[in-house]
């Protein structure tokens, strides 16, 4: 766990490159935050929705529509066993979908919300569960920070090891400046209806909700990069665990959060004075032989490190680190080439070795990885066909064949 790196699934450099080149954010600073978050515990009425059996299903629609209020009549209609029905409506009232007035079977509000919804919904007494607000606005996660398979909330030994280890990146911690805001709660359970409440993993209804206090703060582990904007101005994008993409709800959390700009701005000012970025890169061009080449600063005070194609290949620069961004320890800078034909081979080399880890991909996907890949490398987007050429000439057999497939009439 004190392996910065093994906290994130994915790369940073691959972070950099997604917010390069498919948000339009020209990276300038890569932070690796801990952004805190209050694990809180509650008791609550909980109404679950789940998907019908298909004899409940049914039986319901019957009562709601069909005008049949009585087991004979239900089994008459649907040809069932009366026996089976039945059983099918102690069942149901058991679960408070069904009620007897007089003889005559009816819907209660419950029954009848799960027919117009076609969601079986079952309420649950004194459900014990635990929700997540991130601490800085007090704003509810979204579902996708439940799954303790992909994300890590962070406390005790774990986040001590996170913020102290050896390894890059070394995770700078974010504390709310407030305790937990109890409405919170009133305002998640009261004001959040239909997809969003599927979305911040909450049940159908939650009712007479109990804090049962206590709350804990943990701590998430995020990449966030800075940058600048196709029309010149500053913005971020937070990169979570649990997605290849930007959490969006983080990024706008942390873009109005300014103690969250002030760890990131002390960072930066730290890493400005030692010129940490030309230093990580003068160090990389030294261990790959390179030491007469030098790092050259761009406008945005960035890094680049601009080769000739005799410095790429088997024996030397890999052609995949092209147009893409090296991180060394918290700095990074671009590797770069002007020979616009050497950066068609990195293209090609980066297709064959994209195309090549997936079992099975479709025209279409095969055409968005090349359309990103040649923007990534400045390049006019080749069509497949063009593509299928280039490999057979450079002895790419592999992916020759895999775009000969995928260039098939039928493909």
């Amino acid at each position: 766990m004190n392996d910065g790196r093994r906290l994130m699934p994915f790369p940073p450099e691959r972070v950099l490159e997604d917010a390069a080149v498919e948000r339009g954010l020209k990276p300038t600073r890569l932070h690796a935050l801990l952004l805190p978050v209050w694990r809180v515990e509650i008791r609550a009425t909980v109404t679950e929705g789940e998907d019908f059996h298909l004899i409940d299903r049914f039986l319901e629609r019957g009562l709601a529509h069909g005008g049949l209020d009585t087991v004979a009549e239900l089994a008459g209609f649907f040809a069932l066993e009366e026996p089976l029905v039945a059983q099918a409506v102690r069942f149901l009232s058991n679960t408070g979908h069904i009620e007897e007035r007089a003889g005559r079977l009816a819907l209660t509000p419950l029954g009848l919300r799960s027919v117009q919804d076609d969601r079986r919904y079952v309420v649950t007494r004194e459900d014990r569960r635990k929700l997540y607000f991130e601490a800085l606005t007090c704003a509810p996660l979204a579902r996708t920070h439940y799954d303790e398979r992909t994300v890590t909330m962070l406390s005790g030994d774990a986040l001590h090891q996170a913020v102290n280890g050896r390894q890059y990146p070394r995770f700078t911690p974010v504390y709310p400046t407030s305790g937990f805001d109890d409405r919170a709660l009133d305002r998640l359970t009261r004001n959040t209806g239909g997809k969003e409440r599927d979305r911040l993993n909450l049940p159908a209804a939650l009712d007479d909700v109990q804090n049962l206090g206590g709350e804990e703060l943990v701590f998430l582990p995020v990449q966030v990069v800075r940058g600048l904007r196709a029309n010149g101005r500053p913005g971020l994008l937070v990169y979570g665990q649990a997605g290849a993409e930007p959490d969006q709800d983080l990024t706008a959390v942390c873009e109005r959060a300014e103690h969250v700009f002030t760890a990131i701005e002390t960072e930066e000012r730290e890493a400005e004075r030692g010129e940490a970025g030309r230093r990580a890169a003068e160090k990389w061009l030294e261990d790959n032989g390179l030491g007469t080449h030098s790092a050259q600063r761009r406008s945005d005070g960035t890094y680049s490190v601009e080769l000739p194609p005799s410095a790429f290949g088997d024996d030397g620069v890999p052609l995949t680190r092209v147009g893409s961004y090296t991180v060394r320890g918290s700095s990074f800078f671009h590797v770069w080439c002007s020979s616009e034909n050497l950066r068609k081979l990195a293209l090609l080399e980066r297709l064959d070795l994209r195309l090549g880890a997936v079992r099975r991909i479709d025209r279409a996907a095969a055409e968005a990885l090349a359309d990103r890949l040649a923007r990534q490398l400045e390049l006019d987007v080749p069509d497949l066909w063009q593509l299928r050429k280039g490999a057979e000439n450079t002895g790419r057999e592999a992916l020759a064949a895999q775009l000969e497939r995928l260039t098939r009439p039928e493909a």
